[in-house]
């Protein structure tokens, strides 16, 4: 009787364990994830209504404005125009563009590219009560800082750049109004998917509630408990699975990439000669390596054109968003190590912390091998799958400075005898040079 209390007492505790992960975990995520995207997102959209404002003014001849205004529109006009509309019509979220001249009693309109209802050359706007507190500045003709405003034309930033003159005198403003709409949207759906990975982990949990609450009544004996444990490994397994695929399914151009680099990294263990625990915890660890990337924007995930620096460094910063995530997890504290340092690399030009050498985590350096093989070996957004010799030799051609040496002689090993080939592969694949092995992976 005081087993079967003590048991019951213990299959409690697990299961409260296991649900408050649960709910730790979801809310880290959620929390964390909101902000930074939000925040990236306004980023973004700052960086985007500024430079479309500058590159704007740049293309006004500010010796044309007041001849527009006087005498109306000729073929330079005409050409400024479109140069404008271009503008617009490629930068994204750009809502609104135009040209004003500031004076005492309105704007004077010079250019409005407004597709619905654009102003005519030589309109005046009256001014908005809102827009009262600018005017000394306009009228001074100094910079004026990005204004944020959610009214009948929507959530915007508006950006308003002086165009000078050679006498340094500004002769008219172009203003870029960027919408700020989507950041609802985004965010929404970001916490619907977080809410769908919770239920995932918390039925997961209940699952395994159930069982041991079952087994809490049949008093069987050692080796029976043992059975358990073991089949309760497995769920655990199991969830962690769910939630790898989970993980993917944000990545449309990458589906199953944390159960195969999971897969290559158990193998590459048992090549080093790693007991069965240690395997299995290395594939464990190895699933949850790119966890961070839940709180990337798809827009950037899912690109399938050159990154901008800007966008290949919020990509980078998944290493630390899983670092983050998975760090208030006590039930599995290592769990961590594989979702911050498997980038790192031994010559110390890895990221997130510049380790070298043996400074990385040992199922650090067996994941960034099986990483860097699978990220050549599958369909990217900017690539096909790779001549599989041709990414075994770039693998053997990155061993000691990118990849850990020892590592890359059991891939090398076991990729000899095909073990890394996929079913599916006939030959064929591109052979396309790479110079980053880590960027291009991303």
């Amino acid at each position: 009787m005081e087993k079967g209390k003590k048991r019951r007492g213990g299959h409690r505790r697990l299961l409260i364990i296991w649900v408050t992960l649960a709910v730790v975990m979801a809310t880290a995520i959620t929390v964390t994830g909101v902000s930074v995207l939000s925040s990236q997102i306004r980023k973004d959209r700052e960086e985007t209504v500024i430079g479309a404002a500058k590159l704007a003014a740049q293309d006004i001849d500010p010796a044309l404005v007041d001849g527009w205004l006087e005498n109306g529109k000729d073929a330079a006009y005409a050409q400024t125009f479109e140069r404008l509309k271009d503008i617009l019509n490629n930068t994204p979220h750009l809502k609104y563009l135009y040209i004003y001249q500031i004076k005492k009693d309105g704007c004077y309109v010079v250019f409005d590219t407004d597709p619905e209802e654009p102003g005519n050359l030589g309109d005046v706007q009256e001014f908005d009560e809102s827009f009262m507190p600018l005017l000394p500045n306009l009228l001074a003709g100094k910079p004026i800082d990005i204004i944020e405003s959610n009214d009948s034309f929507g959530w915007l930033l508006t950006k308003y750049e002086p165009i000078y003159n050679s006498k340094g005198e500004c002769v008219a403003y172009a203003g870029a109004d960027i919408s700020m709409d989507e950041i609802v949207h985004y965010t929404r759906n970001y916490v619907l998917l977080i809410v769908a990975i919770s239920l995932v982990f918390l039925v997961a949990c209940v699952v395994v509630g159930s069982k041991m609450q079952i087994d809490q009544h049949k008093a069987e004996e050692l080796d029976r408990l043992r059975e358990q444990q073991q089949r309760d490994k497995q769920l655990i397994r199991e969830i962690i699975e769910s939630f790898a695929k989970v993980i993917d399914m944000k990545d449309s151009y990458t589906q199953g990439h944390s159960a195969r680099v999971a897969k290559y990294t158990a193998m590459l263990a048992k090549e080093l000669g790693y007991d069965e625990d240690t395997v299995e915890q290395y594939y464990n660890i190895a699933l949850m390596h790119d966890i961070g990337k839940v709180s990337i924007p798809d827009q950037v995930l899912n690109k399938p054109g050159k990154l901008t620096d800007e966008e290949f460094d919020l990509i980078k910063s998944h290493t630390v968003r899983g670092h983050d995530v998975l760090q208030s997890i006590s039930l599995m504290p290592e769990i961590v190590v594989g979702a911050e340092a498997h980038h790192e690399r031994p010559d110390g030009k890895g990221y997130p912390n510049g380790l070298k050498g043996e400074e990385i985590p040992r199922v650090a350096q067996i994941i960034a091998v099986a990483d860097t093989f699978d990220a050549m070996y599958s369909d990217r957004p900017y690539r096909k799958r790779m001549n599989y010799e041709k990414a075994v030799n770039i693998i053997r051609d990155a061993s000691g400075t990118q990849l850990t040496e020892d590592v890359v002689d059991a891939f090398l090993r076991l990729a000899e005898k095909g073990e890394f080939r996929a079913e599916d592969d006939v030959g064929g694949g591109t052979t396309e040079d790479i110079n980053n092995i880590h960027k291009n992976q991303e």
